[in-house]
C-alpha cells in the first residue's frame, strides 16, 4: 500500500517538470521544387554590359542562355518543437483531489473491500494525471529546419539567365545610324568567347558630326532572330574640343568683352579642349587652367578623348601697344593744326552670331596716334569712339562732331573699322554696330557719308576698313557709296579696305609674324610712316602691299578701293 502511495506522490514530480512536442505545420500550398523539373525552351541573347566613355568608347555584350523550365509545385510542410509546463492551479486541484481520494482509500481496512480500495487509488491517480495534462505552452513554436514536401499541387514555369556556353559558331549583324543615315553596316560578326565588343573609334569619323552636345548614333545589332537597338549619345564615345575659325581670337580670364581680361591671343587653328558652353562664351582648358573664348570664334568638334595630348595650341603673346614696328617712332609731318579734326569708330567687341573683330580697338588707337603725332590733329580734336551699339549711337557720335565744329571749315579725316553688310535687295551697304538687335545694329552708310559730306568741309577723308560678311552681286557698290561724298566735296577721298565680295584680313601668319593690326590699316600707317602723305603714294603703296600679303598668308584676294582725287595729302 505504502509503495502505490509513493508512485501516486511521484507523477507531481515527474509532471511539473517541461515538456516539449513537434508539430508538421503547412506552410504553403504551391511550393516550387526544383528538383522535379524539366526544360521546356533555351533561347540565347545578348546582354549590354558595362558604360561606355570617352576613355573606354566600346560597346561591349555578353552572350546569356534564356532557359525556360517547368517545375513541380507541392505542399510544404515545415518541423516545429514547442515547449509546454503544467497549469499550476489545475495541478492543485488534481493533487487535493488525488489526494483526499488516496486517504479514503487507505482507510478501507476490511479486506473484503480491497477491490475497491484499489479502484479509488486508480482514480486517484488518473485523476492526478489529467491535472497534469492541461499543460500552457513557452514561447514560440521553435523551426527545426526540416522540410518536407507532399503531394504534387500544381506546375510552376520560371526562365533562368545564365552565362552562355555555346559550341557553335555566333554571328551577328550591327548597323550605326545617324540622323536617318547609315554610317556602318557590317554583317556575319563573330561572338568570340561568349563576348561581342563594337569600338566606335574604328568605326566612326568624328568629323562627320556637328558640334552639339545633344546628338546620338542609333546602334541596332541583329542576332538569332532578335532586333537590340540602343541609342549612344556622342559625348560618350567623343570628347567635344574647339578649334579657333578666325584669324586670331582673344583668351579671357572672364566671359565678358574687356581689354583689361585677354590673357593672350590664339591665332586660328588653336585647339582646345572644351569645358562647358554658356550662349556667347565657351569655356576652355588653356593648360591647367579654365578660361574662355568667344563662341562665334570657335567651331565645336568631336574627337577621341586621346586627342588632348595632341592639341595644336598657337599662342599669340598680349603685348602692349608701342610693341608693334608700325606703333612707334611715328614722324611728325604736320605742325599742330586747329582746322583739323579727326573722327574714329572702331566697332570690336561684336557677340551674338558674329565674333569679335581682331585688333579693331587697337587699329583705331594706331589711326588716334597717327592723326595726333604725324598729320597735326590734336588729341581734342580726336573724336573716337568704340563698340558703338547700332544707327542711333552713330546718330549720337555726329551729332557731337556737328556742334564742336560750330560751323567753321575744317579738314576732316573720318576712319571707321568694323564689320560691313550689302542688303541683297536694296544693295545698301551697311556699317553693323554691337547690338545684338540685327536691325538696330545696322547703320546706313550713304546717311552717314552724306552727313559728313554736308559738313563745312575744304577737305574730307574717309577710310574705311569693312569687314563685309556679305557680299554684293554689282561691281560698282562701292564706288555709288563713295559718290555720296566725292560728288558733293571737290577735295575728298574715299577708299575702302577691299571689295565688297572681299574680306579685311587680320595681319597674322600661322607661326609667323604677328602684326596685331588689319592687314589694311597696317599697312596705311605704314605709309604715312615712311613719310608717303599723297594719296597717290598711299593708294601705290597700298595696292601693292595690302593684295601681296593677303594672298600670301590666306590665299584669297584683297583688293582696296579708291575713289577720289589722288592728288590731295593728308597734311597740305
Amino acid at each position: 500500500m505504502k509503495k502505490n502511495i509513493r508512485i501516486l506522490l511521484l507523477f507531481p514530480v515527474v509532471f511539473l517538470m517541461a515538456c516539449s512536442t513537434t508539430t508538421w505545420i503547412v506552410e504553403s500550398q504551391e511550393e516550387v521544387d526544383r528538383g522535379d523539373y524539366k526544360l521546356l525552351n533555351s533561347k540565347l541573347f545578348l546582354q549590354k554590359v558595362g558604360t561606355i566613355t570617352p576613355e573606354l568608347p566600346v560597346a561591349q555584350f555578353r552572350l546569356k542562355a534564356a532557359n525556360t523550365f517547368e517545375y513541380a509545385q507541392r505542399v510544404k510542410t515545415d518541423r516545429y518543437i514547442q515547449k509546454y509546463r503544467p497549469r499550476l492551479g489545475y495541478v492543485a486541484l488534481g493533487a487535493a483531489a488525488a489526494g483526499l481520494g488516496g486517504y479514503t482509500a487507505l482507510e478501507f481496512s476490511d479486506p473484503n473491500k480491497q477491490g475497491q480500495q484499489i479502484a479509488l487509488l486508480g482514480a486517484s491517480t488518473a485523476l492526478m494525471g489529467i491535472s497534469f495534462l492541461n499543460m500552457k505552452p513557452i514561447g514560440e513554436p521553435q523551426p527545426t529546419g526540416e522540410t518536407r514536401l507532399l503531394r504534387k499541387t500544381g506546375v510552376f514555369v520560371d526562365t533562368d539567365t545564365l552565362d552562355a556556353t555555346v559550341n557553335t559558331q555566333q554571328l551577328v549583324s550591327f548597323t550605326i545610324r545617324y540622323a536617318d543615315q547609315i554610317l556602318v553596316e557590317k554583317s556575319d560578326v563573330v561572338i568570340t568567347k561568349s563576348n561581342l565588343s563594337i569600338n566606335f573609334l574604328e568605326e566612326l569619323n568624328p568629323d562627320i558630326f556637328p558640334g552639339q552636345e545633344d546628338i546620338a548614333v542609333d546602334l541596332d545589332i541583329t542576332f538569332d532572330d532578335s532586333l537590340y537597338s540602343y541609342k549612344i549619345p556622342i559625348k560618350s564615345i567623343f570628347d567635344p574640343f574647339v578649334v579657333v575659325n578666325t584669324t586670331v581670337t582673344a583668351l579671357r580670364n572672364q566671359a565678358r568683352l574687356s581689354s583689361t581680361n585677354i590673357l593672350t591671343d590664339l591665332a586660328q587653328g588653336s585647339q582646345l579642349k572644351l569645358v562647358e558652353a554658356q550662349q556667347d562664351w565657351v569655356k576652355v582648358l588653356y593648360g591647367i587652367s579654365e578660361n574662355w573664348v568667344s563662341s562665334s570664334d570657335v567651331d565645336i568638334i568631336w574627337r577621341p578623348s586621346q586627342f588632348s595630348r595632341e592639341l595644336s595650341v598657337v599662342a599669340i603673346p598680349n603685348v602692349p601697344f608701342g610693341s608693334v614696328d608700325v606703333e612707334r617712332d611715328i614722324p611728325g609731318l604736320s605742325e599742330d593744326d586747329r582746322s583739323k579734326w579727326g573722327f574714329i569708330i572702331a566697332n570690336q567687341g561684336y557677340s551674338g552670331s558674329l565674333p569679335e573683330k581682331a585688333y579693331a580697338h587697337r587699329d583705331g588707337q594706331l589711326i588716334e596716334k597717327y592723326l595726333n603725332d604725324a598729320l597735326g590733329i590734336v588729341p581734342t580734336q580726336t573724336i573716337k569712339f568704340q563698340d558703338i551699339s547700332g544707327s542711333q549711337t552713330a546718330r549720337n557720335g555726329f551729332n557731337r562732331l556737328v556742334s564742336r565744329v560750330n560751323n567753321r571749315e575744317i579738314d576732316l579725316v573720318v576712319y571707321l573699322n568694323g564689320y560691313a553688310e550689302v542688303d541683297p535687295k536694296t544693295d545698301k551697304v551697311y556699317f553693323l554696330g554691337t547690338s545684338t538687335d540685327s536691325a538696330a545694329a545696322r547703320i546706313d552708310l550713304n546717311s552717314i557719308l552724306d552727313g559728313f559730306a554736308n559738313l563745312p568741309v575744304r577737305k574730307l577723308t574717309i577710310v574705311a576698313d569693312l569687314d563685309f560678311i556679305t557680299s554684293s552681286s554689282r561691281k560698282n557698290t562701292l564706288e555709288l557709296l563713295a559718290a555720296t561724298v566725292t560728288t558733293q566735296v571737290q577735295n575728298s577721298t574715299v577708299v575702302f579696305s577691299s571689295n565688297t565680295d572681299q574680306r579685311s584680313y587680320i595681319y597674322a601668319e600661322p607661326n609667323g609674324v604677328q602684326k596685331r593690326h588689319s592687314i589694311f590699316t597696317y599697312f596705311f600707317a605704314d605709309a604715312i610712316k615712311k613719310r608717303n602723305t599723297g594719296w597717290g603714294n598711299i593708294k601705290n603703296y597700298l595696292d601693292r602691299n595690302v593684295s601681296f600679303t593677303s594672298r600670301s598668308i590666306f590665299n584669297a584676294a584683297q583688293d582696296i578701293r579708291f575713289f577720289g582725287s589722288d592728288s590731295l595729302s593728308l597734311i597740305d
